[in-house]
């Protein structure tokens, strides 16, 4: 597989606070749908009061599904905006801290609970990102 690369334009942004109690990834793909938001990339930080998160095994080809039942900041967020099966899908990663600033992480998964989240999304417009089959990974990409 060769790199590849296209050119994205900046769109509108969106900066915003969601409910507590919402579910981080859930609100996160309804605002995008809504707003008909195609391709973006997503920053957040704050506070869950729990964490779901996912490992992808790279020789098993498959997800490890993990989660935390206690409360967790969010100390590091990124992610992108794509298209899935006609909607906008959330690939983003988090690192959450707790009390004791030990930290877990992985690929963000529905049913974090946001206690307090502030988001950044920077819409990309001129690029069609439709997330399909990779026959090398067995992920869903670009």
């Amino acid at each position: 597989m060769e790199s590849r690369f296209w050119e994205a334009r900046a769109g509108r942004a969106f900066v915003g606070r969601l409910a507590t109690g919402s579910d981080l990834v859930e609100e996160l793909e309804r605002f995008c749908a809504e707003r008909n938001i195609r391709a973006a990339w997503i920053s957040a930080l704050g506070a869950v009061s729990r964490a779901a998160y996912r490992y992808f095994d790279q020789e098993a080809k498959q997800y490890v599904d993990l989660s935390s039942n206690e409360h967790h900041e969010i100390v590091g967020f990124i992610g992108n905006v794509s298209m899935l099966d006609g909607k906008p899908f959330l690939h983003a990663h988090a690192t959450f801290a707790d009390r004791a600033g030990e930290t877990v992480g992985g690929h963000l998964m529905p049913g974090c609970t946001v206690f307090l989240a502030e988001v950044t999304i920077r819409e990309m417009t001129g690029v069609d990102l439709v997330r399909t089959p990779d026959d090398v990974t067995g992920l869903n990409v670009w």
